[in-house]
């Protein structure tokens, strides 16, 4: 399984909302791919960082980094060339990336 699917899977077990990912490699020399999604509450913030944590383990990834752990609103966990980035609602309309990275692609399941 590639590291992405070992993510995506882990964002998807613990039931996280609206997870876009967008393609990095043309405009990033640092990471490859940048996630962003939803997460309902506190409870299923910080449980998105124990599983993406423990599913990359379990497949051999090494440790992410994790940034904002004792947030209420805002992780970001660095697995090296894939970001993800775990906001509440509120928050992510509040910072809305999305805007951002409007001329990036943003990539479909089946492209991964």
């Amino acid at each position: 399984m590639k590291k992405i699917e070992v993510i995506l899977q882990a964002l998807e077990d613990v039931k996280l909302q609206d997870v876009e990912v967008y393609d990095m490699k043309e405009k990033s020399p640092f990471f490859d791919y940048l996630i962003i999604s939803s997460a309902t509450n506190n409870r299923q913030l910080q449980a998105s960082i124990q599983h993406v944590t423990d599913n990359l383990a379990k497949h051999s990834f090494s440790h992410p980094r994790i940034e904002g752990k004792n947030s209420n609103s805002w992780i970001l966990i660095d697995a090296k060339d894939i970001i993800v980035n775990v906001f509440t609602k509120e928050e992510r309309e509040f910072y809305n990336l999305e805007k951002m990275l409007v001329e990036i692609r943003k990539l479909s399941p089946q492209e991964l």
